[in-house]
């Protein structure tokens, strides 16, 4: 098949959740035999050289579009009671921009990655009579439910995020209904697509890890005492749950183990993380290659209260055999266990208990390590995952042959 795919960022380095989905779907398209072409939105130009370090035997295309949340957009989206996350990556000549850049008749099958591209995805395939899939790495709207629902009841941004939300709802229940197929990260977003679009055709093909490049290295030696966390902080609720910890688990956890260190790994940390150097806080920055860290550390963390879709970082943590102590919320759609290596803690207590339990038992440990490394293999890699998607596209690319 030949294989549109938009994206509404350039995915390499594929160094966060978003890119490191967005990444894989195109590297397995191409191992599995498709031809891909694709489309990046992107607020920077992107270097040649960097497109052609990542294409592979596939294309990929740039178009410059400045999403930028500045306030005068807020401003202007919440008056004219529009979608900021969609509009923003939607231009009138978008259309026009992608046929420039990609011979439509040789395409397939369109997939959009994201439900800020299922507009412009869905207007190709009214035009070109092509089918569509739509990925649905989160459903958009429940993050911004659950961060309106986390704000106070006089906070003077709870009318534009209720807003925003509610539009956000309606535009997915509209993009998920329209497309010929759409693929939920979970169960549990599957049933929230439903609910919404309760004609659509939504299907479960989760997340991954490529096993390949997630190894254990046993030669390296774990840190007495040490836990680690990677993610990105250009997302706000990534920020506000590692501040949590650092103010309420961490000055107890040092109070009990004085030689405790977290490592916390990801581009433009905040500056006042630095406050907490004293307590065993390590702030990295962006590292090339976080698996030295994983391999030498003890306990992953994810204290995450707003989100939706699945962490892939807890995934690649789990394969690298190191348990993770998660709220419920960065654990949704991973369906393990305690004794599978994915621990929930939601509370400081239940965090402070988790964590040390850990810290003291050794066997305990390497015991869970071992199992989330197997939960892994048996369940989230992207080869078969992709391949859920792919099965359909092939469907879907044969439906519409028979029909001409």
């Amino acid at each position: 098949m030949r294989i549109l795919q938009l994206t509404p960022q350039f995915p390499f380095p594929a160094d966060d959740g978003g890119r490191i989905s967005i990444a894989n779907h195109y590297f397995q398209f191409l191992e599995q035999g498709n031809e891909v072409e694709m489309v990046c939105m992107s607020r920077y130009p992107i270097k040649q050289i960097e497109i052609d370090k990542n294409k592979r035997n596939g294309n990929i295309k740039i178009i410059e579009m400045d999403t930028k949340n500045t306030k005068l957009r807020v401003i202007s989206h919440f008056l004219r009671n529009k979608s900021l996350y969609i509009e923003k990556q939607y231009t009138p000549d978008l259309i026009e921009k992608i046929e420039q850049l990609v011979e439509m008749s040789i395409i397939n099958v369109i997939h959009a990655d994201h439900s800020n591209m299922a507009r412009v995805a869905i207007e190709l395939s009214v035009k070109y009579k092509i089918p569509i899939g739509l990925r649905l790495h989160n459903l958009e709207f429940l993050i911004w439910k659950r961060y309106y629902d986390g704000l106070g009841k006089f906070s003077l941004k709870k009318l534009f995020i209720g807003q925003q939300y509610r539009l956000l709802m309606n535009l997915e229940s509209e993009f998920i209904t329209n497309s010929d197929v759409s693929f939920a990260i979970t169960k549990e977003d599957k049933e929230r697509a439903l609910e919404i679009a309760p004609s659509a055709n939504v299907i479960v093909a989760s997340a991954g890890v490529n096993l390949d490049e997630w190894r254990i290295d046993n030669k390296i030696p774990k840190e007495p005492f040490s836990m680690v966390i990677a993610t990105t902080f250009n997302w706000i609720h990534n920020v506000n749950a590692i501040q949590w910890f650092l103010y309420n688990v961490q000055p107890e956890l040092y109070l009990k183990y004085p030689d405790i260190s977290l490592n916390i790994i990801g581009k433009n940390p905040p500056k006042r993380f630095d406050d907490f150097k004293d307590i065993g806080v390590k702030k990295l920055g962006y590292v090339d290659d976080v698996k030295p860290f994983y391999n030498k550390s003890q306990v992953y963390i994810a204290p995450l209260f707003v989100g939706g879709g699945i962490r892939i970082k807890i995934l690649e943590a789990m394969s690298m055999g190191l348990p993770v102590v998660a709220t419920d919320v960065s654990a949704e759609g991973i369906e393990a266990n305690e004794s599978q290596g994915l621990i929930r803690a939601n509370t400081v207590d239940e965090y402070i208990t988790q964590i040390g339990t850990l810290f003291d038992n050794e066997d305990l440990r390497n015991e869970l390590g071992k199992n989330a490394r197997k939960f892994i293999e048996t369940r989230h890699t992207w080869k078969s995952n992709v391949k859920i998607i792919i099965d359909e596209y092939s469907k879907l690319v044969s439906s519409t042959k028979n029909k001409a």
